[in-house]
């Protein structure tokens, strides 16, 4: 680390790299994935109706998580606005709190600048660059679960490094962290300190644990208290729904479905690390450096926390890659241990293929813009090379950290990964479909019913402000078009993938949905045609909107 790096406190430009990272483009970039616009719109429904116990999605009860994200959404909204920065600013903050708390376990763990360098590259790996940035509770629940793995830490194992009584704080911390873990996306916040601590004493560090220290007794009972204080009335208003969909439903049957109906691998995280993990992935190698060198109480804890997710999930049918998102902390700390230690082969390793992907998503940038393909396709080309300055930013900060040149690049990369996250944002922005959509039904009146037939896209409901039905009945609307009244219905026309751009020409085509379409009655009819990308589908769709106004 270079001198003034050194001279700075570590909180201070942490904290700046991190916001360097989530900040640009989050206010521009349209809501993505599926359930960001859910959130978002079950919060704004929430203040709408006054409501803080049960949250609802177009009118309807969402069970899908607990209460807490909604809760700090609908404060963020009332400081940042109701719009996809405030929906977002919940995330970010947890992401900054994650990276310092990851920083701060470094540092009286593993001592040197390991706390510093593992949270600096906690902050630049993709996983961590996407989803620090999305209006979702899993930003939330990892920095829960990562206050209540430091707590576990400092309780279970501070006499295997000094002496003295832990202080009663942790203990306060342990079960506070645990219920907000909760509080923030289920019974997934339990699950990972409690294998981590299963693994740590059955496998990693067969010695007695103080497990007295921990106060499970009351603890669990102050943990209890929390979670109930909104569960009960939760699980009263709406009859024990919350509790059997968001659990039952959501839990248990999304982790035992997929065995029978869907595909699994249990080396799908294995799969997916050089992604999630880019562009530190290179480094992994020096994580395991440093478990088989320091095999201290404290290293052994950040490999059994580092672990448990991946199994946990590894075993569990609904897989995607940012599930593993809580072993990262540890992950990381662990990568910072082997990279203090005395520069040897795995270190020059990492460093050179650190520069490799700068050079593959040079390659992969350029390759963009010489490729050819169908004119609505090549609209999502700013969007893709921001993607790649973005990425190239990140993997040029690696290979600077990871070279041992200190911060000499991170100027640069940090520019790039600035200016990438507001080319993906606003590239997206110019051709976000269901925004264009909402744009269409602004000015049609109150009573307006709005359908859409075979595209039923949540961010519709975000947009449009507007309660939606969605249907694959071609009939059942035909039947609701003969009643009177303004309606606007939505109806897929045909689809595109984006991948189909690396194609042949031949095989670029159109697809169209089976079944029968929409044919409206009457002459009184407006229609038009309207084409973008459904960030949530990943697909290039045109769709026709039919509207009728009194």
């Amino acid at each position: 680390m270079t001198t003034w790096a050194r001279r700075i406190p570590s909180w201070t430009w942490l904290t700046a790299l991190t916001l360097v990272v989530l900040l640009p483009g989050s206010a521009t970039l349209p809501l993505l994935d599926r359930d960001e616009p859910r959130f978002a719109t079950a919060t704004r429904e929430m203040a709408e109706r006054g409501a803080w116990i049960v949250p609802t999605f177009n009118g309807d009860y969402r069970f899908d998580k607990p209460i807490l994200i909604y809760w700090l959404m609908r404060a963020t909204y009332a400081v940042a606005g109701r719009d996809e920065f405030g929906a977002r600013l919940p995330s970010i903050l947890s992401g900054l709190a994650l990276v310092l708390l990851t920083a701060w376990a470094g540092r009286r763990w593993l001592g040197g600048s390991c706390g510093a360098g593992a949270a600096a590259a906690l902050a630049t790996c993709l996983q961590f660059f996407i989803h620090g940035r999305l209006a979702l509770a899993d930003m939330l629940m990892v920095a829960c679960v990562t206050l209540a793995q430091i707590a576990l830490g400092e309780l279970l194992l501070a006499g295997e490094d000094r002496p003295g009584r832990p202080e009663r704080g942790w203990r306060w911390t342990l079960w506070l962290a645990l219920g907000l873990g909760f509080l923030a996306k289920g019974p997934i916040a339990w699950a990972v300190p409690l294998l981590g601590l299963l693994l740590l004493r059955g496998a990693l560090w067969r010695r007695p644990l103080p497990w007295r220290r921990l106060g499970v007794g009351w603890g669990a009972g102050v943990m209890l208290i929390l979670i109930a204080a909104w569960g009960v009335p939760a699980l009263i208003a709406t009859e024990g729904q919350f509790f059997k969909i968001g659990v039952g439903k959501h839990v248990v049957e999304r982790g035992l479905e997929g065995f029978n109906d869907r595909g699994y691998s249990p080396f799908f995280y294995l799969g997916s690390a050089p992604l999630s993990l880019f562009p530190w992935v290179v480094a992994l190698p020096l994580a395991i450096l440093a478990v088989r060198r320091r095999r201290d109480a404290r290293v052994a804890w950040l490999a059994s926390w580092a672990i448990a997710p991946y199994l946990i999930f590894s075993f569990y049918s609904t897989q995607l890659p940012h599930y593993v998102l809580p072993g990262f902390p540890a992950l990381f700390l662990l990568m910072a241990a082997g990279w203090e230690q005395p520069a040897g082969f795995w270190h020059r390793v990492a460093g050179t293929l650190a520069w490799a992907l700068v050079a593959l998503v040079t390659g992969l940038a350029v390759a963009i813009g010489l490729k050819s393909g169908p004119a609505v396709v090549d609209a999502l080309r700013p969007s893709l090379w921001g993607a790649c300055a973005a990425l190239g930013g990140l993997a040029l900060f690696a290979a600077g950290l990871l070279g041992r040149r200190g911060w000499r690049l991170a100027a640069p990369a940090l520019v790039l990964v600035i200016a990438g996250a507001h080319g993906m944002g606003n590239g997206l922005r110019a051709v976000h479909l269901t925004s264009r959509v909402a744009d269409h039904g602004r000015e049609l009146p109150a009573e307006t019913r709005f359908v859409g037939l075979g595209f039923a896209e949540p961010s519709l409901v975000y947009y449009s402000h507007r309660r939606w039905k969605f249907t694959a009945d071609a009939a059942a609307v035909a039947d609701l078009a003969k009643t009177p009244g303004p309606l606007m219905v939505v109806a897929l026309a045909r689809e595109i993938d984006p991948a189909r751009f690396w194609q042949a020409p031949a095989r670029q085509r159109w697809s169209e949905p089976d079944g029968p379409g929409f044919h409206p009655p009457g002459a009184d009819w407006t229609k038009t045609t309207l084409v973008g990308f459904n960030v949530g589908r990943t697909r290039w769709q045109e769709l026709t909107v039919w509207t009728r106004t009194p």
